[in-house]
Protein backbone atom coordinates (compact mmCIF):
# COMPACT_ATOMS: atom_id res chain seq x y z
CA UNK A 1 0.00 0.00 0.00
CA UNK A 2 1.30 3.43 -0.88
CA UNK A 3 2.27 5.94 1.77
CA UNK A 4 -0.58 8.35 0.94
CA UNK A 5 -3.16 5.56 1.20
CA UNK A 6 -1.69 4.47 4.53
CA UNK A 7 -1.99 8.06 5.79
CA UNK A 8 -5.63 8.16 4.73
CA UNK A 9 -6.28 5.00 6.73
CA UNK A 10 -4.41 6.34 9.76
CA UNK A 11 -6.68 9.41 9.75
CA UNK A 12 -9.91 7.41 9.81
CA UNK A 13 -12.05 7.33 12.95
CA UNK A 14 -10.61 4.75 15.36
CA UNK A 15 -13.25 2.04 14.88
CA UNK A 16 -13.19 2.32 11.08
CA UNK A 17 -9.40 2.09 11.02
CA UNK A 18 -9.31 -0.89 13.38
CA UNK A 19 -12.07 -2.77 11.55
CA UNK A 20 -10.58 -2.12 8.12
CA UNK A 21 -7.07 -3.16 9.13
CA UNK A 22 -8.35 -6.29 10.89
CA UNK A 23 -10.39 -7.27 7.84
CA UNK A 24 -7.43 -6.67 5.51
CA UNK A 25 -5.33 -8.91 7.73
CA UNK A 26 -7.98 -11.64 7.77
CA UNK A 27 -8.37 -11.56 3.97
CA UNK A 28 -4.58 -11.81 3.62
CA UNK A 29 -4.53 -14.83 5.95
CA UNK A 30 -7.18 -16.54 3.83
CA UNK A 31 -5.12 -15.93 0.69
CA UNK A 32 -1.95 -17.21 2.36
CA UNK A 33 -3.79 -20.34 3.44
CA UNK A 34 -4.63 -20.99 -0.19
CA UNK A 35 -8.33 -20.31 0.07
CA UNK A 36 -9.97 -19.91 -3.29
CA UNK A 37 -11.20 -16.39 -3.76
CA UNK A 38 -14.88 -16.98 -3.05
CA UNK A 39 -15.87 -13.40 -2.34
CA UNK A 40 -19.23 -14.18 -0.75
CA UNK A 41 -17.93 -16.96 1.52
CA UNK A 42 -14.82 -15.02 2.52
CA UNK A 43 -16.86 -11.89 3.25
CA UNK A 44 -19.28 -13.81 5.46
CA UNK A 45 -16.41 -15.49 7.33
CA UNK A 46 -14.43 -12.28 7.87
CA UNK A 47 -17.46 -10.15 8.74
CA UNK A 48 -18.46 -12.71 11.39
CA UNK A 49 -14.97 -12.58 12.95
CA UNK A 50 -15.06 -8.77 12.97
CA UNK A 51 -18.53 -8.78 14.46
CA UNK A 52 -17.36 -10.91 17.36
CA UNK A 53 -14.10 -9.04 17.93
CA UNK A 54 -15.49 -5.50 17.80
CA UNK A 55 -19.03 -6.20 19.05
CA UNK A 56 -20.67 -4.77 15.94
CA UNK A 57 -23.07 -6.37 13.48
CA UNK A 58 -21.76 -8.28 10.49
CA UNK A 59 -23.59 -5.77 8.29
CA UNK A 60 -21.83 -2.85 9.98
CA UNK A 61 -18.47 -4.57 9.50
CA UNK A 62 -19.17 -5.00 5.78
CA UNK A 63 -20.35 -1.41 5.49
CA UNK A 64 -17.23 -0.05 7.17
CA UNK A 65 -14.98 -2.08 4.90
CA UNK A 66 -16.88 -1.02 1.78
CA UNK A 67 -16.82 2.63 2.86
CA UNK A 68 -13.05 2.63 3.39
CA UNK A 69 -12.44 0.79 0.13
CA UNK A 70 -14.58 3.40 -1.64
CA UNK A 71 -12.66 6.25 -0.02
CA UNK A 72 -9.35 4.68 -1.05
CA UNK A 73 -10.58 4.17 -4.59
CA UNK A 74 -11.77 7.78 -4.92
CA UNK A 75 -8.51 9.01 -3.40
CA UNK A 76 -6.43 6.97 -5.86
CA UNK A 77 -8.56 8.09 -8.81
CA UNK A 78 -8.10 11.72 -7.75
CA UNK A 79 -4.33 11.28 -7.47
CA UNK A 80 -4.18 9.60 -10.89
CA UNK A 81 -6.08 12.46 -12.49
CA UNK A 82 -3.51 15.07 -11.40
Amino acid sequence: MEKESEQLIENLPHLEKEVYQFMQHEYAKLEEAGEKHDVAANDIFVEKKVSEKFNISEEEAGNIYAKVESQLSRFNEYRASK
